[in-house]
């Protein structure tokens, strides 16, 4: 990833600033469309030359011709609407809904002149660029229905949007990130999206921006723009690697100096991922925009900020740090070999820990200041994770709202909180962790035999007191059997399946949808890794503990039990 931090923040920080420059099959359905900008030229498109109907085509190869020239973006998809009728060449939109598939087929449909293509898809974008995922072997039916029009057949009805075979589908589209602030403006949060490469993509990226973040970080994360912000003409153009973004008047209704700065530096952020952007100017219906002040100026927001490179684990019943090959006693701790330590958790700020006690009944916490307290009491906790406003965070199985929030204050803010979340009503919490900026968990959930993995985004109120999470996760499927995941970067996770008897392959899944199987370990039970560059792997056995050296395990000369990352 290119070094965006550093440039644009760099930017942010003089002094001086000026804003210039199998049973039923679901049916698909249209999504509001985005209009891409003409002048935008943010990188090379990949072009397919597909082919118009031939004369005398039959209607089934009509179909099948208009499904082939979905590959062709080229004139908003000119060479699809030569499939169409000339009503329907005018109100069908291509740039809607995207189903990637892996297979296709045209059947008769259920009247005269219609047919139906049968797709196994693995997901589909939509307008916004936010991709949906699916499991292995979901199917989607698409009905297109047909006429002879001058003697010709020609598409009468079809739903909007397009549908790609995979393969396809990753040349002519690619991932780029929007970003968010979390509840604090402190950190910037990533939001993957899909979109068509070459001309457009600015355009795009910028209009998803202002109309808010994905469904499940909804509510969990804000943006400085304003619902009412948009650009004045759906275009971002691109020249000397300067995008310039026109706003209308509303975007800066009662703004301040401090939503400006915060403005320019999440577009920033976003768009100088792309290669062909290094800077950004924003303007108010094509004037400059001027901060009141030429002294004013904001905390740079971090992205995916690294955790620290000491992990917390348990060694002879007592909490030991582990740092590199090293095995270290935590000083200034209270004994705690009297509750047989497990599962130990440090927060990513200041010096906290959280463990359970060996019958996993009792979580306990130890503050900045060393003092030790119980903090929950249940049935049949799992391990804690602590996020950076200070909350501990574990799950009951044994409790009817199983999710827990603890504050570090308990005297100010008083005792554990449960976490109400509706779509886990039923399941059995695996593994629950908190992401570096605090604003989403990672879930592993299972239910009977069926095991799931999401991201949800969480809820705070003002005060930054945990609410709930969002109502629509993110779903993630790995290739792999899970009963644990962690957090590798802000948009990129490792999961497995712990088993003390069985060869345990662990994987690496990134957001935008790339996956890396590591090494197989014989009886992994435990498995750390942590954000930021240079962070080791490590994995654990009943007996010794592993670092991962290229894919390869390599042996700890020393062994430390449970051990985990700040977080």
């Amino acid at each position: 990833m290119k070094n965006k931090a550093v440039f644009f923040l760099s930017s942010l920080l003089i002094g001086a600033m000026t804003f210039t420059g199998c049973a039923a099959i679901p049916r698909s359905s249209g999504v509001q469309q985005i209009e891409a900008g003409a002048e935008d030229s943010s990188g090379e498109s990949y072009s397919y030359a597909a082919e118009g109907p031939a004369e005398g085509a039959d209607a089934r190869e009509i179909v099948d011709g208009f499904v082939e020239a979905g590959r062709s973006v080229a004139e908003d998809y000119a060479v699809a609407r030569e499939y169409m009728s000339t009503d329907l060449r005018n109100t069908w939109r291509g740039d809607t809904q995207t189903l990637i598939y892996e297979a296709f087929n045209v059947v008769n449909g259920a009247d005269a002149n219609q047919y139906t293509i049968q797709l196994e898809i693995t997901g589909e974008v939509d307008a916004q660029g936010i991709r949906t995922n699916y499991p292995n072997h979901t199917t989607r039916a698409v009905d297109i229905k047909v006429a002879k029009i001058d003697d010709q057949w020609r598409i009468v009805k079809a739903p909007n949007g397009t549908m790609l075979e995979a393969s396809t589908f990753t040349k002519i589209f690619a991932a780029q990130t929007l970003y968010f602030y979390d509840a604090s403006y402190s950190y910037l949060v990533p939001d993957i999206r899909w979109f068509t490469s070459g001309s457009g993509t600015t355009t795009s990226m910028v209009e998803a921006l202002l109309k808010g973040p994905a469904p499940y970080l909804q509510n969990a994360v804000v943006s400085a723009f304003s619902s009412a912000s948009q650009l004045v003409r759906s275009a971002v153009p691109v020249r000397d690697r300067e995008a310039t973004i026109d706003l209308n008047s509303d975007s800066f209704t009662d703004t301040t100096d401090n939503t400006l700065l915060l403005m320019k530096q999440q577009v920033e952020a976003t768009l100088t991922g792309l290669s062909s952007v290094d800077s950004v100017k924003m303007l108010r219906e094509e004037n400059d925009v001027n901060l009141a002040s030429d002294d004013s100026k904001i905390e740079p927001a971090q992205i995916n900020p690294s955790t620290q490179d000491t992990l917390i684990g348990v060694s002879d019943q007592d909490l030991v740090y582990v740092k590199g090959r090293s095995i270290i006693p935590v000083g200034g701790l209270p004994d705690v070999s009297a509750y047989d330590p497990r599962d130990p958790a440090m927060s990513p700020v200041g010096n906290s820990y959280a463990f359970l006690n060996d019958r996993r009944t009792q979580l306990w916490g130890i503050n900045d200041q060393g003092k030790l307290r119980l903090e929950l009491s249940g049935q049949d906790l799992i391990q804690p994770s602590m996020d950076v406003a200070g909350w501990t965070w574990t799950a009951d199985n044994g409790a009817k709202t199983p999710i827990m929030a603890i504050p570090e204050d308990t005297a100010a803010k008083g005792e554990a909180r449960p976490i109400d979340v509706a779509w886990l009503e039923g399941a059995n919490i695996d593994s629950f962790r908190i992401s570096r900026d605090g604003a989403r968990a990672l879930i592993v959930a299972s239910e009977g035999s069926s095991t799931s993995v999401y991201v949800a985004g969480i809820i705070r109120d003002a005060e930054g007191v945990p609410r709930g999470l969002t109502d629509t996760p993110m779903k993630i499927y790995p290739e792999v059997p899970v009963n644990t995941a962690l957090w590798d970067s802000d948009s990129s996770i490792i999961v497995a399946k712990l088993e003390d008897s069985e060869a345990v392959e662990a994987a690496q899944i990134t957001f935008e949808g790339g996956s890396e199987h590591l090494q197989l370990l014989l009886g992994m039970i435990g498995i750390a890794t942590g954000v930021g560059g240079g962070r080791e792997v490590y994995a654990q056995t009943k007996e010794k503990l592993y670092t991962r050296v290229g894919n390869s395990w390599h042996e700890l000369d020393d062994f430390a039990q449970d051990v985990s990352y700040p977080g």
